[in-house]
């Protein structure tokens, strides 16, 4: 009877299993973080600066659902008129395509993750001063 060393089944079977786990990691990667994460900073003046860096602190101290109920300035400084996810698409351009800042984002943008993020575009935008 001829046997197949166990090695010729399990090498594929193994590197099946860890391809389909790293492929099923990516798609649950956090959309806000992967889309902040290298993104370019588009201001024009220091009142929209100042909206950003304000809509970034809200995003570090308030809860989500608290979150969700704050409004931003426009690009012409109209009070109440995005939300933080338009805010966020108006001002920061992904180093990738396709970047979206997926359905949770209100959840996704407490993640630690995130959190850090934020923080490092912070500590950015204060160098730039």
């Amino acid at each position: 009877m001829n046997r197949i060393p166990v090695r010729v089944i399990v090498l594929p079977l193994l590197l099946t299993v860890l391809g389909s786990g790293l492929a099923e990691g990516k798609t649950r990667r956090n959309p806000v973080a992967n889309y902040l994460r290298g993104a370019e900073l588009q201001c024009e003046t220091d009142e929209q600066r100042a909206n950003i860096v304000t809509a970034l602190n809200d995003a570090l101290t308030l809860p989500g659902d608290s979150l969700a109920a704050r409004r931003y300035k426009d690009y012409q400084g109209q009070e109440g008129q995005w939300d933080m996810p338009t805010l966020i698409y108006r001002h920061f351009v992904p180093d990738h395509l396709g970047a979206m800042l997926g359905k949770h984002f209100y959840r996704d943008v407490k993640a630690k993750e995130t959190q850090e993020i934020i923080r490092q575009i912070l500590q950015r935008i204060q160098k730039e001063k």
